[in-house]
């Protein structure tokens, strides 16, 4: 029968990177305490207990042994348990009985389970995260063994963290005690307002909102950003998370309007730029001076290169002086230049979104080190990228902006440091 003390997995050893945060439950055992003595209500209701020979004792309970382990890469999980010296004939039903909920025949190497053992030697339980909010449990029932799928029990605050910036968003961040996924949330909301590293200012600041996900009292990872405010160069951004069409949370500014744009201010999230849009620069191989009509960011060889906005890509392959290059057209008669990549990502004719990595900056055809230019044209004559208004993406509707105003207004008044 299931032990639901038993079915939670333990917290003794957390997975945590970059990706999915694996983290369980410590077993915890249950004490009972019977207090006969005051069922009538009071403490003059003790009588003197009878005779330990006449107690009745409960059985004890059986010994459960709990192994754990980490799926090796080109390891099954009949490799696994064999090596626990379980019998194949168990671990083929434990593997056929969890079919109609998952594959165990798929496991993901690097994530780990446990497998909890029975006096007899038998697997009475086995665990294993599917993902950083599920996990399978198959435990032991009569002669079967029966699959759940379980959510991880996750105590989810709202906490608000701020920042002034120094030489670095990503270093205001860790200045407030927080992680690196913080700042590139950060900077997915303001990106098409804010180029981070060429527009940030010493001195300007930030503050949001976020959730922040714990397990057994530790923290384990962030959810999403539910409002943010950023001060750079005098102006006053703000952002508010809401779902204003079913399935599909966006950022709006206190008006309603989107904070998302048609175009990307830039195709890299973290670069500098070296050069700009110009019809006299001198050209540092050739040494003479002719139009420069992009803008060069430098940034290290393999930075990944996003599309700025959706389109079809109008070629992709090498482009003489432009070394390795991607072009992508775009609505309106805008298209978009990728230069100088190190390794092209896209094929001619394929579909892009906004933001998909379709290169990596590298340091091919005539070029002096690592960068990407980037350039723009409508309708077929270069216009200088930094100086290109494009419009944002629908705003909240009319119909729903009651609920949107509902929702922001509590998050204003906490950005604010006031109380609602």
């Amino acid at each position: 029968m299931q032990n639901p003390v038993r079915d939670q997995p333990p917290l003794n050893r957390i997975f945590r990177s970059r990706g999915p945060a694996f983290a369980m439950f410590a077993i915890v055992p249950i004490i009972l305490v019977s207090v006969g003595g005051f069922v009538n209500g009071g403490p003059e209701a003790v009588t003197t207990p009878p005779p330990a020979a006449d107690i009745a004792r409960p059985a004890p309970e059986p010994v459960f042994k709990l192994l754990a382990g980490v799926f090796e890469r080109n390891r099954s999980i009949t490799d696994a348990l064999l090596s626990h010296g379980f019998a194949p004939e168990q671990i083929l039903q434990l593997v056929q009985d969890a079919l109609p909920i998952y594959n165990l025949g798929r496991v993901v190497a690097g994530r780990p389970y446990w497998v909890e053992v029975n006096p007899a030697g038998e697997i009475h339980s086995f665990r294993y995260p599917l993902d950083d909010e599920r996990y399978l449990t198959v435990y032991r029932k009569d002669e079967q063994y029966v699959p759940v799928v379980k959510q991880f029990p996750y105590t989810t605050r709202v906490e608000a963290v701020s920042g002034v910036i120094g030489d670095s968003l990503f270093s205001a961040i860790a200045g407030a005690g927080e992680e690196e996924r913080l700042g590139l949330d950060l900077a997915d909301i303001f990106m098409w307002d804010i180029d981070f590293y060429t527009e940030l200012q010493p001195g300007d600041s930030f503050r949001l909102l976020v959730e922040k996900k714990y397990l057994d009292g530790k923290f384990l990872k962030y959810g999403p950003i539910l409002a943010a405010s950023f001060f750079n160069q005098n102006r006053n951004l703000t952002a508010f998370r809401f779902e204003a069409r079913p399935g599909a949370a966006e950022y709006f500014d206190a008006a309603g309007k989107s904070v998302k744009r048609s175009f990307l201010r830039s195709p890299l999230k973290f670069a500098r730029i070296t050069s700009r849009f110009s019809y006299a620069r001198r050209h540092p191989i050739l040494r003479i001076v002719r139009p420069h009509l992009g803008v060069d960011y430098a940034a290290p060889a393999g930075t990944p290169v996003v599309a700025v906005s959706a389109g079809t890509v109008a070629a992709a392959g090498p482009a003489s002086q432009g070394g390795k290059m991607v072009r992508i057209r775009h609505a309106g008669g805008l298209e978009t230049y990728y230069l100088h990549l190190m390794r092209i990502a896209v094929r001619t004719g394929s579909a892009v979104s906004q933001n998909q990595i379709i290169g990596y900056v590298g340091s091919t055809g005539l070029s002096t080190g690592p960068h990407l230019d980037f350039r723009v044209t409508q309708r077929g004559r270069f216009i200088n990228p930094g100086k290109v208004i494009f419009p944002p993406s629908p705003p909240v509707p009319p119909s729903e902006f009651a609920r949107f105003a509902a929702a922001r207004d509590p998050l204003q008044a906490q950005l604010s440091g006031t109380s609602f």
